[in-house]
């Protein structure tokens, strides 16, 4: 049980959901340990529950959480169970079915499963484009997010080429000061990460997206 007492809630609100938007509320505040231990408490109290959508949303809650606060191993499970119940919920192409198994490629990554992470996100990738567009949030996170990954696994020339691709849709769909556009800019600009190295199994990359003329 978290430290925080938990406040009181109105009388239809299931303990469940108070303690979803609990653990919401502590991450807002910035103490991300009692927030990983509300989110962990509301998804025991959602897993005995009926609602479907409380699952879901507690799932949700805790694997990013469970990622911030140093869990590794648990990150991959909590996103290997939300993106489980966000597709039994809303569909294999839906945009948080597509951003949990975007986050289950992350968790892996982390623990050294680089292949695996990157033929994943890749996936994620092309469905994003082919259901949603190519400018759609979904499609321009999960790219730029694969090009962190091979820029990280030691391969920043197909790291620039996703890039390039986002940046120009980026630029033809986005307009100056939207955040996303804000956020594929400074993702370019980022170094690789230092502590990858000491997991990092990357095999001889290909390029498993498919790159269009937007590349040129």
């Amino acid at each position: 049980m978290p430290r925080t007492r938990q406040p009181a809630h109105e009388a239809h609100q299931t303990p469940a959901r108070a303690a979803i938007d609990h653990a919401v509320a502590r991450q807002t505040l910035g103490d991300l340990t009692d927030a990983y231990l509300w989110a962990v408490y509301a998804r025991t109290l959602a897993h005995h529950g009926t609602s479907a959508a409380e699952q879901l949303d507690a799932a949700e809650v805790l694997a990013p959480l469970a990622a911030l606060t140093g869990h590794t191993d648990q990150a991959v499970t909590a996103y290997r169970n939300l993106t489980d119940l966000a597709t039994a919920e809303l569909g294999a192409s839906h945009e948080r079915t597509l951003h949990a198994r975007a986050g289950l490629a992350a968790a892996h990554h982390r623990i050294g499963r680089c292949g695996q992470a990157i033929r994943d996100l890749a996936d994620v990738y092309t469905t994003a484009e082919r259901r949603h567009g190519p400018e759609a949030p979904v499609t321009l996170k999960a790219l730029t997010q694969l090009a962190c990954l091979y820029r990280d696994c030691g391969s920043p020339d197909i790291s620039q080429r996703c890039l390039r691709v986002a940046a120009t849709i980026a630029a033809r769909y986005l307009t100056n000061g939207d955040p996303l556009r804000t956020h594929v800019s400074d993702i370019a600009r980022m170094p690789a990460s230092e502590n990858h190295r000491a997991v990092c199994t990357q095999f001889t990359p290909s390029l498993p997206v498919p790159v269009t003329s937007l590349a040129a």
